[in-house]
């Protein structure tokens, strides 16, 4: 909830709001800035960009929830087809979902139940979410450093393609799209769309010089009631 309410302070001009767009995987960055909404900061419309696992945004659309197997995308870290978030985000909308499990096992048998529907119509006006495909996610990336010279990652190429479909080219709006990744961890993504090696993150620099410590655990863990546990010479 903090990044819109920094990005807000940033911006020359506070008095009409802003749009936010947000690259969104298992929802916690899109929550928070509903989050943020509900506290009072002035967003216009929340961007819920997503990759090919486009559950939600079809949802939206249908008012039907069909969880589907997860898809490969140049986004990674967004590969999911049921945010666990999903369930505050339609709680806070007034419904309900939960995921069936198997009474002796716990396992989940069936994923996305919604017993109470969440008021659609709020949810329309607050979010607009679309999908974008994997090819697109490079076409931003190089759209976006032909014209401005900044290198995106895949994430934050979701978030700036589906801002500027909802503004459908009009750019007349204050927006600020998330970007959640720094570019040089994905090389070769960035390289394919633009074809450019990005710098490492100072971190991983650093990192990527420090010695490898491997610490073998031989010992078992402790069958209990509850399943297994770490037992004390495991943590030891």
């Amino acid at each position: 909830a903090v990044y819109p309410f920094y990005a807000f302070s940033k911006m020359a001009v506070q008095s009409e709001g802003i749009i936010a767009s947000v690259p969104s995987g298992n929802f916690g960055n899109m929550m928070g800035t509903v989050i943020a909404k509900q506290m009072g900061l002035p967003v216009k419309k929340i961007i819920c960009g997503v990759n090919e696992n486009t559950e939600f945004p079809d949802f939206l659309k249908s008012g039907q929830y069909i969880v589907k197997p997860s898809i490969k995308s140049p986004s990674s870290a967004m590969i999911v087809s049921h945010p666990s978030n999903l369930a505050r985000l339609i709680d806070f909308y007034g419904g309900h979902i939960y995921d069936e499990r198997d009474s002796a096992t716990g396992k989940v048998t069936r994923q996305g139940i919604i017993d109470r529907m969440p008021d659609m119509d709020a949810m329309r006006r607050d979010i607009f979410s679309a999908g974008i495909t994997n090819p697109q996610h490079y076409q931003t990336m190089k759209s976006v450093y032909d014209r401005y010279g900044v290198i995106l990652d895949p994430h934050g190429a979701v978030g700036w393609k589906t801002l500027e479909d909802f503004l459908e080219g009009r750019h007349n709006s204050d927006a600020v799209v998330y970007e959640t990744a720094d570019p040089g961890k994905f090389p070769d993504d960035v390289k394919y769309a633009i074809g450019i090696v990005p710098e490492l993150p100072p971190g991983m620099k650093v990192q990527a010089c420090m010695a490898e410590r491997i610490y073998s655990v031989e010992t078992q863990p402790v069958n209990t009631a509850q399943g297994l546990q770490l037992s004390d010479d495991q943590v030891a």
